[in-house]
């Protein structure tokens, strides 16, 4: 049977075929008799039943795995796929993608438990050669490597070993840090991001690890995966997760609210009734970080729930954080309390966003001053940390600081 099988923490929880173009889904008997019937195994939009979905709700969930853009079409080239593919695509790349899914042949033996132990080991210009050649092969992604991840900057995938070296993630091995270079036409993209991501971690949200390094004369961010838990011995657990789009079947290519994407209204609906009011209160502090530090990206793809095993869900560690106003972009890609440019936003318009999820007028004034008092030792401490940062970026976020206090007579 030409089919695809969906392997989650060990079990093969469902089948995907297609069948003239359309694709579909059911959920297997080890799936039904394990976890609870309406649960939200593989998604929100994918809740687990005894009835076939189709192809309406799966290709989104499944093109939400799958490189966008421009990568898309270079993974696609390689593969000798079309583009718009999504069944021979996900063929060909789902051995490892984001959370906890290993896509695979249905006739294929199960996944061999997760260790970095299987990758291949790359020596200094062997990593430098794909780094150099992610234009033509994104992600790392060809022969023995079938991996993937949504989005449209360029990344490589590679799993660190127990010895700190680097590894080529083949025949499935997890993937366990994300490398992705300076963008060409937005110079200082790595000292922003990681800039951003230590600001948040200062401010004590939770936020991928990141370092920096230069590889062939490229400035490189390596963001370790926080779906992936490595032991010391070797062993890897993947660890579930969604992103927004896919958790309301939205298609990526409508990942902004302007293309009629989610809104942070919907994402805290699922949250308040899925994860409870502290990831909540985590989405207003995320909400009031990205207007400081100007980042108007914030789209649904880059809100994501964590599935843990236990069946909790919660908000996922804080990525993609990036200051766009610093290169002029005002643009929201959700909207606050309908304002869509970043420099407009005003503390008064984030409480009454707040308002919208069902937060106290008084708690969302204690969340937003709270991060509003301590923001400034942590861009302190995050700029003395971001070795080659522009000036301008602190500047920038105590601009945005100074228009907020001042509503909040801080």
């Amino acid at each position: 049977m030409d089919a695809l099988a969906v392997w989650l923490n060990g079990v093969k929880i469902a089948v995907v075929d297609q069948k003239r173009g359309r694709l579909s889904l059911a959920y297997t008997t080890d799936a039904l008799d394990k976890y609870p019937l309406g649960s939200p195994l593989l998604s929100f939009s994918l809740a687990l039943k005894r009835e076939r979905y189709g192809h309406g709700v799966v290709r989104p969930f499944l093109d939400g795995l799958l490189p966008e853009g421009e990568a898309r079409q270079a993974v696609a080239r390689e593969f000798g796929v079309d583009r718009d593919d999504t069944y021979g695509l996900i063929r060909e790349l789902g051995r490892d993608c984001a959370g906890a899914l290993v896509i695979q042949h249905l006739d294929d033996p199960p996944p061999l438990p997760s260790t970095t132990f299987t990758a291949e080991r790359l020596n200094d210009d062997e990593i430098a050669a794909l780094v150099a050649n992610l234009r033509s092969a994104p992600l790392g992604a060809g022969g023995r490597v079938r991996i993937s991840l949504a989005g449209v900057q360029e990344k490589l995938l590679l799993t660190r070993m127990p010895d700190g070296a680097w590894g080529r993630p083949v025949n499935g091995t997890p993937s366990t840090h994300i490398l992705k270079p300076e963008i060409p036409r937005f110079p200082n993209t790595v000292e922003n991001e990681v800039f951003c991501m230590r600001v948040a971690k200062h401010l004590g949200l939770a936020v991928a690890n990141v370092e920096t390094t230069t590889i062939g004369g490229r400035k490189i961010i390596v963001v370790a995966r926080y779906d992936r838990v490595v032991h010391s011995d070797g062993s890897v657990d993947r660890i579930h997760q969604e992103d927004f789009c896919q958790a309301f079947g939205v298609s990526p290519d409508k990942k902004y609210e302007e293309d009629g994407g989610p809104s942070l209204d919907r994402i805290a609906g699922i949250l308040q009734t899925a994860a409870g009011p502290d990831s909540v209160e985590t989405l207003l502090r995320a909400v009031t970080l990205n207007v400081l530090i100007g980042n108007g990206d914030a789209h649904a793809k880059n809100f994501s729930l964590l599935h843990h095993p236990s069946g909790a869900l919660r908000l996922t560690p804080l990525y993609d954080l990036l200051s766009t106003l610093f290169y002029g972009d005002e643009q929201l890609a959700m909207y606050i309390d309908n304002v869509r440019r970043t420099n407009l936003v005003t503390a008064d318009r984030i409480v009454n966003e707040a308002r919208r999820w069902g937060m106290s007028k008084r708690r969302a004034s204690e969340v937003i001053t709270e991060i509003l008092e301590r923001v400034v030792d942590a861009v302190a401490v995050a700029a003395a940390e971001t070795v080659g940062l522009p000036a301008e970026i602190p500047a920038l976020v105590a601009s945005q600081l100074a228009q907020l206090r001042s509503e909040f007579k801080i």
